[in-house]
């Protein structure tokens, strides 16, 4: 650790991890992905620099390990999807996402969190992102309990529909045990 001055990782990874990058007064250098950035650990073979990346990556990798649990938060975790055409079945305990876009009004938003709470939906996750074609309009990525074929779910939303410029489901799956 006493020789290294830089690292290197997504920029994501580098925020959360970013009281050890200053205590160690460690130069961050941003990287397309936090597995990448082991790939160019190794291009560049040097013994000053480092990066933040998973175990998983290091296996892979071949690299050692030089420390663990530095992140800020220790309650954070990174969530990978995978996509696909394939509809999952109903479990006991799915997940559902969905993206759609509000036009920029009051209440707007609000009307569609409105119709989730009416019919007892318990939303997981709500972020939002800037649209690229529209200043001030927003896409909403929106995780919830429940699969995209349950009544309720379907019910919900075919009434949001109407509340939206445009609503995409991206998919319902087993939600994940955390450890």
């Amino acid at each position: 650790m006493e020789k290294i001055d830089t690292v290197y990782s997504h920029p994501q990874a580098l925020g959360q991890c970013r009281k050890f990058i200053q205590e160690n007064h460690l130069k961050p250098i941003p990287t397309y992905d936090t597995a990448g950035s082991v790939k160019i650990l190794l291009e560049l073979n040097k013994n000053n620099i480092s990066c933040i990346a998973s175990r998983k990556a290091a296996e892979i990798y071949n690299v050692p390990i030089i420390r663990e649990g530095i992140e800020d938060n220790s309650n954070n975790y990174t969530r990978f999807l995978i996509l696909a055409n394939k509809k999952k079945e109903r479990t006991s305990k799915d997940k559902t996402s969905i993206i759609f876009a509000i036009k920029h009004v009051p209440g707007a938003l609000y009307s569609i969190l409105e119709k989730f709470n009416t019919n007892n939906i318990n939303l997981t996750k709500i972020e939002s992102r800037p649209t690229k074609s529209t200043p001030w309009e927003y896409n909403f990525y929106v995780d919830f309990e429940g699969h995209q074929d349950d009544k309720n779910i379907q019910d919900t939303l075919e009434k949001i529909k109407g509340n939206t410029t445009f609503l995409k489901i991206l998919g319902s799956y087993p939600r994940a045990e955390l450890i």
